[in-house]
């Protein structure tokens, strides 16, 4: 019986089956006309050796390029959206020598027609994959539905989609996590309180599909455990920030009682700016995300909890799962859930230091 070793080239191949090494090469490879006697003994060498091909160094000599479109909403500096392209840009850049190549697209965060005409233009770019931010909850599906026709696979981000079938979910079960935050925010709350959740609305009038799914998880809560509490909606507007503070201005002169408050987004930071400005520290509120503004709120006392999501261990994830898809062939789990993080003034510094 034949020692072989434990790693094999195409010449240690080539020399026990007693062939050329360019016989071997084109045998691994599919290509050129091999006798069917060497055919054979190659064959017979690589079932002996329980041989696999490198796939990874195979991508890399075959100098095929895997293209990933990525959705995002535009955004200013500081923002939360910032931290998710900071995470796609750092796997873009580590696996880069794979040839992975990651390309962004914007669109208007607060106009869906904008978002529907990026989504249209990406079939005819024909990429490998797409990464996506789905704001919108039905124009997501409908270009989920043309990216299944396309065979194009995709990923979401963030939030999901119902009666999808991404390839890949990176982000917190929204609904779970608004389902905490009414825990936290009426565990010591007398039953009959008073609530306020401040909804952003955007261009079209709607909230984001993040935003709905947490609430629906609020409320559940709530209609389980503290069915007495009376919970006030004001809609707020995400580009006009004065003209939400007139309207907080209405709200909390006319409803007195109100206690808590809670947003489902990362502009936490309009409300506690707010707050604290007209002095109204009795009134504890809940938000999402570490943008430093939000964080600021956190410490100086007026946002009692944030949660964050590590957005950029969101967008980092998922392009490193695509390149492994597609170059290394590996399997890519469906749902790959975030931590909810609960931060208070007193841990936040650690988790910023150590995130």
């Amino acid at each position: 019986m034949k020692e072989y070793p434990k790693k094999y080239r195409i010449k240690d191949i080539a020399k026990l089956a007693g062939v050329s090494a360019g016989t071997v090469d084109r045998v691994l490879h599919n290509r050129g006309e091999v006798s069917e006697i060497s055919g054979k003994k190659v064959k017979e060498v690589l079932k002996a050796i329980d041989y696999h091909p490198n796939i990874f160094a195979s991508t890399l000599a075959s100098k095929k390029t895997y293209t990933f479109i990525c959705i995002l909403p535009h955004y200013h500096k500081g923002e939360y959206y910032e931290a998710v392209e900071e995470g796609i840009s750092k796997a873009a850049a580590e696996f880069g020598d794979w040839n992975v190549s990651v390309k962004m697209n914007y669109f208007d965060q607060f106009d869906e027609s904008d978002y529907r005409k990026v989504c249209e233009e990406i079939p005819d770019s024909h990429p490998d994959a797409v990464l996506i931010i789905p704001v919108y909850k039905e124009a997501t599906a409908e270009f989920a539905a043309t990216l299944k026709d396309h065979d194009i696979p995709y990923v979401f981000l963030d939030s999901q989609v119902e009666h999808t079938n991404p390839l890949a979910y990176f982000g917190q079960d929204s609904y779970r996590s608004g389902y905490l935050v009414a825990r936290l925010l009426t565990e010591n709350l007398d039953r009959d309180k008073e609530i306020v959740i401040f909804r952003i609305l955007r261009h079209s009038q709607s909230k984001d599909n993040q935003s709905i799914a947490r609430e629906n998880g609020f409320m559940a809560y709530l209609k389980e455990n503290n069915p007495g509490v009376i919970v006030h909606p004001l809609h707020l507007h995400a580009a006009d920030e004065e003209e939400s503070r007139k309207l907080m201005n209405h709200f909390f002169t006319g409803h007195l009682n109100v206690s808590s408050g809670v947003i489902f987004n990362s502009r936490a930071y309009m409300i506690s700016e707010y707050l604290s400005a007209r002095h109204l520290q009795h009134i504890s509120l809940v938000g999402y995300d570490l943008l430093s503004r939000n964080v600021a709120g956190l410490k100086n006392g007026i946002i009692r909890y944030l949660i964050g999501q590590r957005p950029e261990k969101q967008g980092y994830n998922a392009i490193k799962a695509l390149s492994r898809h597609f170059v290394l062939k590996q399997h890519v789990r469906t749902e790959n859930f975030m931590p909810i993080d609960i931060l208070t003034k007193e841990n936040i510094d650690f988790f910023i230091d150590f995130e």
